[in-house]
């Protein structure tokens, strides 16, 4: 058998050296942009400032050049399209003052310099915005153990990970991190489990328990079987998820794309309007001022906090529940959790642990997570294969009043669709493989981390813990991005319109503008980091 790939790697996040140098290239185009701007400040002579407007046009100015070209090749007019369009316009208009007119000069060249570096600095704050979404799976990534101690004959080796194989046998001592997925062969010890399941409570571990790549062995030395070496560790498992929700576009983060793709076009032509109706109209003849009005309306009608909105949240918001072992498979689920108004419960595994001498013990924190749902005023069901004696008693220790006893395991999704077809929105709790058709079906399907692959597989959200309490956790969360999301959404909008027409009036100059498109785009950026804050509640 060949050896297994253990690299593990976030396509959603990207290399973390790569985007360390993007943002730096960055910053450095945004210092180069305001130290070039400073001297326009002083009244210097025309043809210096023209000198000095050019290099920054041509050179940081050439970022938005490049972004409009992209776009334009995938047929949007977008955000970097709008501040090509008007700092060129801007600068053209300020050349050609500066090149014919020799008295009573009026360059704009400043505000040229203020618009590229006002909107450079709200790129980099989104770079970094995007950055610190991204860090919970690169801590995580960061986690996995380089290389691993191998026992062979009678020595211990130290070998690269991705070359062990089925055959080995590793060795992890007190103090270090667990470099595979495997059994305990021999030895005990107590390991710390908190970066997969969020909970600090050390778990002992002893002959035939399975330990977790990433996780930190506290006290003890312990032999690991490599058996299952071919297969993707839980931590690679989670890093897919988390990197696949924050990749997808949340239905309604498509909608604002959309918005977007058609609110462009809609400022072309109101700018192109303005200018006829100063041009020709109000300030018949005056091209200086129909310009100054064109320049404002387009600057400030960057749709940039429109475009933030939504994926600066789900991000953050994604990456904050992975920090509390809750992972959202998409930021679909992410978006719709929230709205869910019936909870229905599998029992054995789920509610239950399962017998323990003769009699079936409850899941720690069960009682607790339930009582939560229902102060919430979420209607709770419990599904059971069990006789209605035995299901009802269990139901009744819990306080679930609604009980399906006696279900066998393909009638489990006809309950849930009998439920969605009375208008409920119903996310399914369960951890086995006949849970699988239920998770499915569901408005939410949330899967227990300790159950089958195939329930996990099929789940929408996976509690990697098996806590019962990170269940509210799943709704919390949801809840508070979305909130988030609309209070974006809500801002970009009442900013663009009260902004807009102040800048199509003249009211509003270039600079000015300038100043309060980023202000809106980095109040956005600013909002959706308050989630890295989140802290669920207690029950």
């Amino acid at each position: 058998m060949q050896p297994s790939d253990f690299s593990v790697s976030c396509p959603a996040c990207g290399d973390a050296e790569s985007e360390i140098g993007g943002r730096l290239r960055l910053l450095r185009t945004l210092c180069i942009s305001v130290l070039l701007t400073m001297p326009l400040f002083w009244n210097l002579h025309p043809l210096a400032q023209l000198a000095i407007a050019s290099v920054l046009q041509f050179w940081p100015g050439a970022y938005f050049y490049k972004g409009a070209y992209k776009a334009l090749r995938q047929g949007v007019l977008g955000m970097d399209f709008l501040v090509a369009v008007s700092t060129t316009v801007i600068y053209l208009h300020s050349a050609c003052i500066a090149l014919t007119v020799h008295h009573d000069v009026k360059l704009y060249f400043l505000s040229e310099g203020v618009l590229l570096s006002l909107i450079l600095f709200g790129k980099y704050m989104e770079c970094t915005s995007r950055y610190e979404a991204s860090e919970a799976i690169r801590k995580l990534i960061r986690l996995q153990p380089e290389t691993a101690n191998v026992l062979r004959g009678s020595t211990v080796q130290t070998v690269e990970v991705r070359t062990l194989t089925p055959d080995d046998i590793v060795q992890v001592r007190s103090g270090e991190r667990v470099p595979i997925d495997g059994a305990v062969l021999s030895g005990s010890c107590t390991v710390d489990e908190s970066m997969l399941t969020g909970e600090s409570e050390q778990i002992p571990k002893s002959a035939g328990a399975r330990m977790y790549c990433g996780t930190l062995c506290r006290e003890g030395d312990v032999t690991l079987s490599c058996a299952a070496v071919c297969e993707q560790t839980v931590l690679a498992q989670i890093i897919a998820i988390v990197s696949a929700a924050q990749s997808e576009k949340a239905p309604i983060a498509r909608l604002a794309d959309k918005i977007a793709t058609v609110f462009v076009p809609v400022v072309i032509l109101v700018a192109a309007g303005v200018f006829c109706l100063r041009y020709f109209v109000l300030d018949a003849g005056d091209l200086r001022s129909a310009l100054n009005c064109v320049c404002s309306t387009l600057v400030i009608a960057c749709p940039c906090a429109l475009g933030l909105a939504t994926p600066t949240s789900i991000m953050t918001g994604s990456g904050r529940a992975a920090e509390l072992g809750v992972l959202f498979r998409g930021g679909e689920q992410l978006e719709t959790a929230y709205k869910t108004d019936t909870v229905v419960f599998d029992k054995t595994g789920t509610l239950t642990l399962g017998l323990t001498d003769g009699a079936e013990q409850l899941r720690p924190g069960a009682a607790e997570a339930v009582r939560a749902l229902r102060d919430r005023g979420m209607e709770l069901w419990m599904i059971s294969g069990d006789k209605r004696e035995k299901a009802e008693r269990i139901a009744g220790m819990l306080g679930i009043e609604n009980v399906l006893c006696e279900v066998r395991p393909a009638d489990k999704s006809d309950a849930v669709k009998a439920l969605q077809a009375r208008g409920k929105h119903v996310c399914f709790i369960g951890d086995g493989i006949n849970d699988s058709p239920a998770l499915a079906c569901a408005d939410i399907g949330v899967a227990l981390g300790c159950g089958a692959d195939i329930a996990i597989s099929t789940a929408d959200v996976m509690i990697v813990s098996s806590s019962m309490q990170s269940v509210q956790t799943v709704f919390d969360v949801s809840a508070a991005t979305m909130k988030n999301v609309r209070q974006n959404l809500i801002w970009a909008a009442v900013y663009n319109v009260i902004c807009i027409p102040l800048a199509a009036s003249g009211i509003i100059n270039p600079s000015i503008a300038a100043a309060a498109m980023a202000l809106s785009s980095n109040g956005v950026l600013l909002n959706a980091l308050r989630l890295k804050k989140y802290e669920p509640r207690n029950i």
